[in-house]
């Protein structure tokens, strides 16, 4: 006989998180759920504090109102790490609607959520509601809050550490489905990449990094010439396999790229 689904403590914190938080816009519950020094770290961007982090939030909720959170995989590690990858999507109070995805790795201690590195592709929201048309949102996972709790494996974690070393996180990926998967990818040239976080449930590894090198093209209308310094923040949720490839999904901040570029002019 097949056990019964458990609903772990994080898969409980992560519905919470989603469906209480986000979907609903309850400004009750973060004080529930997020130490009062929840850091969260998107782009280029630390924001430290949780009454900082909900002020922000809820302006964006107040831009979106009706916002909804579709969860398409998650994984939970025995250590209280969780990743969640997903896409936000609704209409904008300025006009127009979007579904942008985004991939967030959290921390939770203590029974609340204490640290979350994201990325979410807002420069395909913002094609998106220039343009007029929302892009489609992908399935949903069926069952994410339930999803059981897996150990490393170090051999995949490793894997992945020497992908990212490699400088393969730019550019098209083979493999990998990036950003909103329209093939505007940004290429930069010597790179370098810090993992900022990398943890896995079984061979499914959640990672964030930062990528910096010089610009060398990619981003549709981007101005500034190539060869400006940047920095690139990239959240991750992928399998390597026994040939070395890796298969999965990546959110890149593309948005943070291009601003930095129009700065440079």
């Amino acid at each position: 006989m097949t056990a019964a689904p458990e609903l772990h403590p994080l898969g409980s914190l992560m519905r919470r998180f989603a469906v209480d938080w986000l979907d609903r816009a309850d400004p009750a519950v973060p004080a529930e759920i997020m130490a009062p020094d929840y850091t969260i770290v998107i782009g280029a961007y630390t924001m430290r504090g949780r009454e900082d982090y909900v002020e922000a939030t809820s302006g964006q909720l107040a831009r979106f109102p009706g916002l909804t959170i579709t969860v398409h995989d998650a994984l939970y590690t025995p250590d209280g790490r969780g990743a969640l990858r997903f896409t936000e999507h609704g209409a904008s109070a300025r006009g127009g609607a979007a579904a942008w995805r985004g991939i967030g790795l959290f921390t939770a201690r203590d029974g609340v959520l204490v640290h979350n590195a994201c990325e979410e592709d807002y420069l395909g929201r913002r094609r998106q509601l220039h343009g007029g048309a929302p892009d489609p949102v992908d399935p949903p996972m069926v069952a994410p809050w339930t999803e059981p709790v897996a150990g490393p494996d170090p051999g995949a974690e490793e894997a992945v550490r020497s992908w990212l070393a490699a400088g393969r996180v730019t550019g098209p990926l083979p493999g990998v489905v990036a950003d909103d998967g329209r093939g505007a990818d940004p290429v930069l040239d010597d790179v370098t990449c810090e993992v900022t976080a990398l943890f896995a449930a079984g061979r499914r590894v959640a990672f964030h990094a930062v990528a910096r090198g010089r610009y060398a093209g990619g981003l549709p209308d981007a101005p500034g010439a190539t060869g400006t310094p940047v920095a690139l923040g990239i959240a991750g949720l992928v399998e390597p396999g026994a040939d070395g490839t890796v298969t999965g999904h990546v959110v890149r901040d593309r948005l943070g790229l291009h601003r930095t570029l129009e700065r440079a002019r």
